[in-house]
Order: C-alpha cells, then sequence, then structure tokens
C-alpha cells in the first residue's frame, strides 16, 4: 500500500526582510508543526495550524522538517511571500496478515528531542515494540522492553524519565478521529467537526476553530491544537487553578497523526502511522520545548510467544554494552531499512554538540 504525503519545495523570490514564513502544500493548505532551525540546528519555533512561524529572526538560511516530508534547507532572500509549499512524497506501508492470533504487534521508530531556550539539551531515538490483545481489547506496552540511544550532557536520569512520560504520551493507538466520532472528545473537550469540503473538516469549540481533520489517500489525518481545546474545557469546567497555571506557564501542545481508513472510508482498529507531537512551555530552567515523532515500521499477527520473542530480540540490541547509547550506525541502519528520513545535517549538527560521540 502507498502512503502519499507531500515533500517541501522552495518557491522562488521574496522580500529580504520578510520575517515570517508560511508552509503550504500543493493546494495552498496550510501546513501545522513544520520545525524551523537555523543552520546550527538552534530551533526557531514551528508553525502554527496556519501553518505560520511569525519570526525567523533575521535568519537568511533556515531548515524546514516535518515527520511526514523531506526536509529542506531554505535561502529566505529566495521566498516569495515567505512561502514554502510542500511537493509530493511517497512511502510504502504493507498491510499485515490476518491470521488467528492473539495479539497485533505494531513496531514504532521514534524520535525525541528537548530544547531549553531553544538549545538542543536532549535527542533520543529508539524501536518500541506494542501489541494489542485482541481478545482483551487491552494495549500492551511495557517501557524498558525496548532499545534506544540517549545522548546528552548531564543529569541523564532526569532525561531519561522525561523522556519515558513524553513518548508515551506522544504515541497513538486510538486515532483522535475515532474519539471524536464516540463523542468522548466533545464531552470532555467540547469539540466537533464541521464540513469544510469534500473529505476535509474543521475541528471547533463554542469559541474557535482548533484542529483540522482531512481524509485523502486511503489516510486520515488529524491536526490539533490541544492547548487551547485543554484549557477552553479547563475554563467550562472551572478548574480555575489549573487554567491559570498553564497561563502562567505560557503552555503550548499540538499534534499531529496519520491513520489507515478502510474501504468504507472508517479509521482502522490497528491502522496506527505516524503522529507529531509538540509542548511548550515556561519553567525555571528557560522555555522548554519537547517534540516527539513516531513513526510504524512494522505490523503483523502474533502469538503470545511471538511477541516475548521480539522483545527479547530488540532487547537484546539494548545490551549492557550500550548502556542507553545505542551506536549511530544501528540507529542509521535501521532508519534506511524503514524509509526513515535521516536527521537533517542542521539537527545532527546540534546532536553532535552533546553525545560523547564523535559524529562525522
Amino acid at each position: 500500500m502507498r502512503f502519499s504525503i507531500a515533500a517541501l519545495l522552495v518557491l522562488c523570490s521574496a522580500t529580504l526582510s520578510a520575517q515570517r514564513v508560511k508552509v503550504v502544500d500543493a493546494d495552498g493548505n496550510a501546513i501545522a508543526l513544520v520545525a524551523v532551525r537555523t543552520s546550527d540546528g538552534v530551533l526557531l519555533g514551528t508553525t502554527d495550524l496556519n501553518g505560520e512561524l511569525s519570526d525567523i529572526k533575521g535568519n537568511r538560511t533556515i531548515c524546514v522538517s516535518h515527520l511526514a516530508y523531506h526536509p529542506c534547507t531554505v535561502n529566505t532572500d529566495e521566498l516569495r511571500d515567505g512561502t514554502i509549499t510542500m511537493q509530493e512524497r511517497e512511502y510504502d506501508f504493507s498491510e499485515a496478515e490476518v491470521k488467528p492470533r492473539e495479539y497485533f504487534y505494531t513496531e514504532i521508530y521514534y524520535r525525541f528531542y528537548a530544547y531549553v531556550n531553544d538549545s538542543l539539551r536532549c535527542y533520543r531515538a529508539g524501536i518500541l515494540p506494542a501489541a494489542y490483545d485482541i481478545k482483551k481489547k487491552k494495549e500492551i506496552i511495557k517501557f524498558g522492553d525496548y532499545s534506544y540511544a540517549l545522548f546528552n550532557l548531564k543529569d541523564v536520569s532526569w532525561w531519561v524519565v522525561r523522556s519515558d512520560y513524553m513518548i508515551k504520551g506522544g504515541v497513538r493507538y486510538i486515532s483522535g478521529e475515532t474519539l471524536l466520532e464516540g463523542g468522548s472528545w466533545k464531552k470532555r473537550y467540547y469539540i466537533e467537526k464541521v464540513p469544510q469540503g469534500a473529505n476535509r473538516w474543521l475541528i471547533v469549540n463554542p469559541r474557535d476553530t482548533v484542529g483540522t481533520l482531512v481524509h485523502d489517500g486511503g489516510y486520515s489525518t488529524i491536526t490539533l491544537d490541544g492547548a487551547r481545546t485543554q484549557m477552553y474545557e479547563n475554563e467550562v469546567d472551572g478548574e480555575d487553578r489549573k487554567l491559570q497555571r498553564r497561563k502562567d506557564r505560557n503552555y503550548s501542545y499540538s499534534y499531529t497523526e496519520v491513520f489507515r481508513l478502510n474501504d468504507e472510508g472508517e479509521v482502522m482498529r490497528n491502522g496506527y502511522v505516524m503522529s507529531l507531537n509538540h509542548w511548550e512551555h515556561d519553567s525555571s530552567k528557560g522555555r522548554e520545548t519537547y517534540i516527539v515523532e513516531a513513526t510504524v515500521t512494522g505490523t503483523a499477527y502474533m502469538t503470545k510467544d511471538e511477541f516475548n520473542q521480539k522483545r527479547k530480540e530488540l532487547n537484546a540490541l539494548n545490551s549492557t554494552q550500550y548502556m542507553w547509547h545505542m551506536p549511530l550506525a544501528d540507529i542509521e541502519a535501521y532508519e534506511r531499512a524503514h524509509n526513515i528520513a535521516p536527521m537533517t545535517p542542521e539537527v545532527r549538527k546540534a546532536v553532535a554538540t552533546i553525545t560523547r560521540d564523535k559524529w562525522k
């Protein structure tokens, strides 16, 4: 099965003084959560629901990247009206063969980035084996049973705990569309979808538009401003303390997820493809930013014994020799084998400053 997503293509010509950038697809639709970095890997910010980043802080060379798209280094002098347009890219996803097995297995590759004041403090990449118990209708996921690399200057144990929490929160097993259609999101967050055109909807609450939902090429893509959604819930439910805390911390949270659709156009229960999560808030350390990218790299129906054996194989990669530090060569070999776009040169440069390895 093919999953077509756009790749970034820069349009030519713009004014020298342009500080705002906007990322759109071939049809002119805004692309949210595109990370914009300097040539040294400093995070300038990510695009909002309108596909915009208001200030690139005078940088003439920027790198724009997104989990689902080819990264692109941009000369801002050559942009037209600060606009970056997206061009199609194809991914291959093969469906798991249906067998009389107890578990539906999903293998997920993830990346975790932690920034303080836009400076990269921690990078983590790893393989997460997970399964869904078909009979019990229960997700099975055990942190510690997967392999990963962790790179940072100090406070390793704190980053392990923080990244575990964020990664777990960034992985999706039930789609947002399913929760919206089932009514739980409408009841909890007071949101619903409003048709905007063929196979495209706005997600709104009584006050504002908080996201979009698109069906395209056999896939459901939902993008949501989680902070506005959560804070409206706090306001309506009288959770004044929680609301004020989020306001005081200048809290921000957005995500995009992709699930497969079946032949009837419904979201598949085991159709998770990828997700991108972005958290931000002020703290005593400064402005903290967390980005979690998660991509499904394999699916299969398995017995319990087959799943446990798979976990052992992956856990063997995380031997005492690695000590939370898988070699870069192993990480890149996995990425190549599963058609995952490598880190951009800008991100690699930033990671190189916080790792014990000498990355060339």
